[in-house]
This record gives structure tokens, C-alpha cells and sequence, in this order.
């Protein structure tokens, strides 16, 4: 268990931060973070195939504008792709 809080997205209150993943179909990951009082999930994000190629690809690649650019595209790209699994 974390130290760090977070507000739950569902009850409200603050709880320690337990994260946890789902694979999905088509290789989609769900990582999330599960409530302690209500246990309900609130999601971090959602990642395939490509966008986990992309965040290796940024985590790897110096400070500057093209790292800025991989991180707009890889916010993009996760905010598709929560849309359709939502």
C-alpha cells in the first residue's frame, strides 16, 4: 500500500493509492486505482499496443520538442482510446 492519497472518483474520500491493471481484449491494458472504502475502480488510463511503443519511444528520447511532441500525441492517442472503452 502507498503512502500517497487520492480522492476517490466514485465516494469521494480520500484513500491510499492501490493500483492494479486489466488486460482487455485486443491487448488493451486498464490500470486503474481501486478505493479502499467503496472498492470501486477509477481509471488512470488505457493503453494498447501503440501507445506503450510510444512511451517507451519518449521515455527514451532526450528533453525537448520532439519529446513534447510524443507526449501530445500519446495524450491524444490514450484520450481515443478511453473514449471507446468508455
Amino acid at each position: 500500500m502507498s503512502d500517497q492519497l487520492f480522492e476517490c472518483g466514485k465516494c469521494g474520500q480520500l484513500t491510499h493509492l492501490i493500483t492494479g491493471k486489466t488486460w482487455m481484449e485486443n491487448k488493451i491494458i486498464h490500470e486503474y486505482a481501486e478505493c479502499e472504502h467503496c472498492h470501486k475502480k477509477t481509471t488512470i488510463f488505457y493503453s494498447d499496443k501503440e501507445i506503450r511503443s510510444l512511451l517507451i519511444k519518449q521515455k527514451n528520447t532526450k528533453p525537448g520538442k520532439y519529446r513534447a511532441k510524443l507526449a501530445a500525441e500519446i495524450q491524444n492517442k490514450m484520450d481515443k482510446l478511453k473514449q471507446e472503452m468508455e
